[in-house]
């Protein structure tokens, strides 16, 4: 009997682990690429290469931590730590749309608040 509930234990600890999602293959972004054409496939991610530059460029970024779909994603990916103007790779995640976004201030870069918008995106 102690070996059947030891397996019945066993098996529900490998039952309840998950299998992280693998990481997907960056594309190369310019600073002015945004993830709006992933808008509406909530759950799934895509990585970006961001260049190296010698300033942050002027794209616009709206949000802190969720960022609208049209915002640039190397700009924001500074916003939210992720690199500097070194460059990197950053991983994001589409998620829906939200009814405010919320702009502040992080790493020398600056976000703006915006209303409704149809789409969104994370760092993961």
């Amino acid at each position: 009997m102690k070996k059947l509930v030891g397996s019945l234990l066993l098996f529900a600890l490998i039952a309840c682990q998950t299998t992280p999602a693998p990481t997907p293959t960056p594309v190369a972004a310019t600073w002015s690429t945004d993830a709006a054409t992933y808008r509406g496939e909530n759950g799934k991610r895509y990585a970006y290469a961001c260049p190296a530059v010698a300033e942050i460029p002027g794209s616009t970024v709206w949000g802190t931590d969720t960022y609208t779909d049209d915002s640039s994603v190397c700009k924001a990916a500074v916003h939210a730590g992720k690199i500097t103007i070194a460059g990197g790779t950053v991983t994001i995640e589409i998620r829906a749309g939200q009814a405010t976004y919320t702009g502040s201030t992080r790493n020398g870069v600056t976000t703006s608040d915006y209303g409704v918008w149809q789409g969104s995106y994370v760092f993961i």
